[in-house]
């Protein structure tokens, strides 16, 4: 069957709980036509039901879809620890469904 993944969906707000997220790298993405963010799970005290399981430093893709100016990058520097304002529209992908991308607003924790 074709185009499954299009009646998936993640709960994003249930799966950021118990985690704390640090930028690790920032470009403007001229394909999405806004800030791109590599994001790194710093902390994550979520249970998964298995002690030996952990998604710390793991690594997903944030297009921050209200920063469309090539000028917004300056927003954001590596190191930097963001919080999730909004979650739009979010991809699992990849041959093992363990990849994440997200449409977001976030913010910078100051």
């Amino acid at each position: 069957m074709k185009k499954l993944n299009q009646f998936q969906k993640f709960d994003f707000a249930s799966w950021q709980k118990g985690k704390k997220f640090m930028i690790q790298g920032v470009r403007f993405n001229e394909k999405k036509g806004c800030v791109s963010l590599d994001v790194v799970i710093y902390e994550d005290t979520t249970d998964y039901g298995d002690p030996s399981v952990t998604n710390l430093f793991e690594k997903f893709k944030v297009h921050c879809i209200q920063d469309v100016k090539e000028s917004d990058v300056e927003k954001y520097a590596p190191r930097d620890v963001i919080i999730f304002k909004n979650i739009g529209k979010c991809t699992v992908w990849g041959d093992f469904a363990s990849q994440l991308s997200a449409e977001a607003v976030v913010e910078v924790v100051k």
